[in-house]
C-alpha cells in the first residue's frame, strides 16, 4: 500500500471516530414494573434514579371519604418512593398520603420528587381538590393534612412537611373559579420550589421557610369547545436562560394541538414559547438546549389512540417526534446523564405501572464501517511494519 493511500485510509477512520456512529432512531426498554401510579422522577445525588408513586384504592381501606366532583375519594397511606440502581429496583418509602376514587381507583398522592444540593430528597403530593376538604370531612385522619404539600424524606425517617402548598389556592383562588388544588411537578431553587398547582392554574415559589408565593396564574381560553377551558399546568422546567418553562394540559374538551408551553421570568412576566402541543404533562431542557415535550396522550385524551409522545423543539424552533408508540398515560420525564430518556408509564393505574429508558440507537452500518476502516489501519500499519523490517508475508513464507 502507497504511503498516500495509507493516510487517506487512516484520515476517514479518524473522521468516523469523531464523528461516532450515526442513529437510526430510539428504542425503549423497561427497567421498573409492578409501580402504583407512578409519576414524577428523579435521579439523586447518589446516582440512583427515585419515583413518586401516587398510590391506590386500598379494597380493604377504613379512611374517611369525601364528595369531589359528584364522585366518593377515600383517603389513605398507599403513596409511596421508589429507587432503581443497578438493575434493582426497591421500595424506600411507604405510607405517604393518597386520595383515591372508590368508583374508579384514580388516585392522587406522590405527584414529583426533586433533590437539593445537599442530596435531601422532597415529594409533592398532590390533592384534586378544595384544600378545605383536608380538615373537614377528611378531618379524622391527621395525615390528610399532607395532601397538597411538599414534604422532605430521607431513606430512613418518616417525610416532614415542608410547605401547605394548596392552602394558597384556599386563601387567595388566583385565576378564579372554584376552589381546587393540586400540586403537580416540582423544581429546586437555591432557596425553595417551583411547583405547578394543576388544579389551582398556577405557578407557585415555595420557600425553604413554608412560605408560598404566586408567581404567575394562566386564565382559561376557548380552545374550541366555545368556553374557557382551564389551562391545568402540568411541566415546570428552569431553562439555560434562568427563566421559568411552565407546560400545560388544558382541561376539557382536551382539543389535540391547542397545549401551550409559557416562558415565565422570574418577576412574573408570562409569554407563550410553543404551541401546537396536546395535553403534556411534563417537560425537560436537553444538553443541547432543546425542550423536550412529554404528551399525556398524542391525540387527545377524547381521540380513539391511547399513545402518548415524546417530542423535541430545537432551540431554532424545529421539532421532531423521537418517541411515541407504547407510551400509555406517561406523565414523568428525566433526562439522564448518558442523554436517555427515563418515563414513567402507565401512569394511571396501580401495580401495573412502569419506567421505561429511551436511548438513540446506533445504525448497524456505520459500526460496520467504523470497525472496517480500522481494520484496514490496522492492517496497513501491519504491512508497514512488515516492510520496514526487510520481509514482507511471501518472503516469510519462503
Amino acid at each position: 500500500m502507497g504511503l498516500a493511500m495509507f493516510h487517506r485510509i487512516a484520515a476517514v477512520s479518524l473522521a468516523l471516530l469523531a464523528a461516532g456512529p450515526a442513529f437510526a432512531g430510539y428504542a425503549a426498554s423497561t427497567i421498573m414494573t409492578g409501580l402504583n401510579n407512578p409519576r414524577g422522577l428523579a435521579f439523586g445525588g447518589d446516582g440512583a434514579l427515585y419515583v413518586a408513586e401516587g398510590g391506590f384504592l386500598d379494597p380493604g381501606g377504613t379512611g374517611p371519604t369525601t364528595i369531589i366532583r359528584g364522585v366518593e375519594y377515600r383517603f389513605g397511606e398507599t403513596g409511596s418512593i421508589s429507587r432503581y440502581d443497578g438493575g434493582s429496583q426497591a421500595r424506600i418509602v411507604n405510607g405517604l398520603p393518597s386520595l383515591s376514587s372508590t368508583v374508579t381507583g384514580e388516585t392522587a398522592g406522590p405527584q414529583d420528587i426533586v433533590f437539593g444540593a445537599d442530596g435531601t430528597g422532597y415529594v409533592v403530593t398532590g390533592l384534586g381538590a378544595d384544600p378545605a376538604v383536608r380538615i373537614g370531612a377528611l378531618g379524622s385522619a391527621p395525615a390528610a393534612r399532607n395532601l397538597g404539600s411538599v414534604l422532605r424524606f430521607t431513606g430512613g425517617g418518616a417525610p416532614a412537611s415542608v410547605a401547605d402548598v394548596s392552602a394558597y389556592e384556599g386563601a387567595n383562588n388566583p385565576a378564579g373559579g372554584p376552589v381546587d388544588s393540586n400540586p403537580y411537578h416540582v423544581a429546586r431553587l437555591s432557596d425553595g420550589f417551583l411547583v405547578t398547582d394543576a388544579g389551582a392554574n398556577a405557578l407557585l415559589r415555595v420557600g425553604d421557610d413554608g412560605s408560598v408565593g404566586l408567581v404567575a396564574s394562566f386564565p382559561g381560553r376557548d380552545i374550541g369547545g366555545g368556553f374557557p377551558s382551564d389551562s391545568v399546568e402540568t411541566g415546570i422546567a428552569i431553562g439555560p436562560d434562568g427563566n421559568y418553562y411552565v407546560a400545560e394540559l388544558t382541561g376539557f374538551p382536551f382539543t389535540p394541538g391547542a397545549a401551550r408551553v409559557y416562558q415565565v421570568t422570574p418577576g412574573g412576566a408570562v409569554s407563550v414559547f410553543g404551541t401546537g402541543f396536546t395535553n403534556i404533562t411534563d417537560i425537560a431542557f436537553g444538553a443541547d438546549g432543546s425542550l423536550y415535550v412529554l404528551e399525556l396522550d398524542a391525540d387527545g385524551l377524547l381521540g380513539p389512540g391511547t399513545d402518548g409522545a415524546l417530542i423535541r423543539l430545537a432551540a431554532d424552533g424545529t421539532r421532531s417526534t423521537i418517541f411515541s408508540r407504547g407510551l400509555v398515560t406517561p406523565t414523568g420525564l428525566e433526562i439522564g446523564a448518558d442523554g436517555s430518556f427515563y418515563i414513567t408509564n402507565f401512569s394511571a393505574a396501580a401495580g401495573i405501572g412502569e419506567v421505561v429508558r429511551i436511548s438513540m440507537v446506533p445504525e448497524p452500518a456505520s459500526w460496520a464501517m467504523l470497525i472496517a476502516g480500522f481494520g484496514m489501519v490496522g492492517g496497513a500499519l501491519r504491512r508497514r511494519r512488515a516492510d520496514s523490517l526487510g520481509f514482507t508475508a511471501a518472503t516469510a513464507a519462503r
